[in-house]
C-alpha cells in the first residue's frame, strides 16, 4: 500500500497558513499597534516570510524590528530601500556582552560572523570597527546569513529603538 504525499495545502502547512492568516486578521481586528503588528520579510537576512509581533521581551536570540540607523540610511537608499522600511534582525548580544570586530569578522558570545568588505555592486560597505562590552540599553543585531546587513556594519543599536519582538509564522 502506498501512502499519498500531502499537497501544499494539506496537513501541517495548511494549519500553519491558516494560523498565520488568523493571527494577522486578529491583530488587525483588535487594532494592535498599527502596521507594525505584522511584517513581511523579503530580505535574505532571516527566512523570507510573515512575522507577527509577539509582545515578548527583547532577549538574546529574539527577532526584533528596528528602524534603519541614520548613519546607514543613505547607503540603504542607494540600494533602493525606502527609509521607512524596518530591519528584522536577531539579537546576538545584549548589555554586558563583549562584541569585537576584527579583520573580516565580528565576534559575539557563541558566534563569529564574517563581514564583507564590498557589496554586490563592488561598493565599500560601512563597517563597525570596535571591540568592547555593550552598554546598558545596547543590542548587537545579526541576521542569520553571511550577507545580512546588520550590526557588523552599523554597530550596536539602542534597546529603545526596537519596534517590537517578532515571530516567524509563515515562510516561503
Amino acid at each position: 500500500m502506498t501512502r499519498k504525499r500531502a499537497g501544499p495545502w494539506t496537513g501541517r502547512r495548511r494549519e500553519t497558513t491558516v494560523t498565520a492568516i488568523g493571527l494577522v486578521v486578529a491583530a488587525l481586528a483588535v487594532g494592535g499597534d498599527g502596521p507594525d503588528m505584522a511584517l513581511i520579510n523579503e530580505s535574505s537576512s532571516l527566512p523570507r516570510g510573515l512575522y507577527v509581533r509577539t509582545g515578548e521581551r527583547v532577549s538574546p536570540g529574539a527577532v526584533v524590528a528596528v528602524a534603519q540607523p541614520g548613519s546607514v540610511r543613505p547607503y540603504l537608499a542607494g540600494l533602493g530601500m525606502p527609509g521607512d522600511v524596518l530591519l528584522l534582525k536577531r539579537v546576538a548580544a545584549v548589555e554586558g556582552d563583549r562584541v569585537c570586530a576584527g579583520d573580516g569578522t565580528v565576534q559575539v558570545p557563541g558566534r563569529e560572523a564574517s563581514r564583507l568588505e564590498r557589496d554586490r555592486r563592488g561598493k565599500v560597505l560601512p563597517a563597525w570597527r570596535e571591540c568592547r562590552v555593550l552598554e546598558p540599553d545596547e543590542l548587537f543585531l545579526l541576521g542569520d546569513t553571511p550577507g545580512s546587513f546588520d550590526s557588523r556594519y552599523f554597530g550596536p543599536v539602542r534597546r529603545s529603538e526596537v519596534v517590537g519582538v517578532y515571530r516567524e509564522v509563515l515562510t516561503w
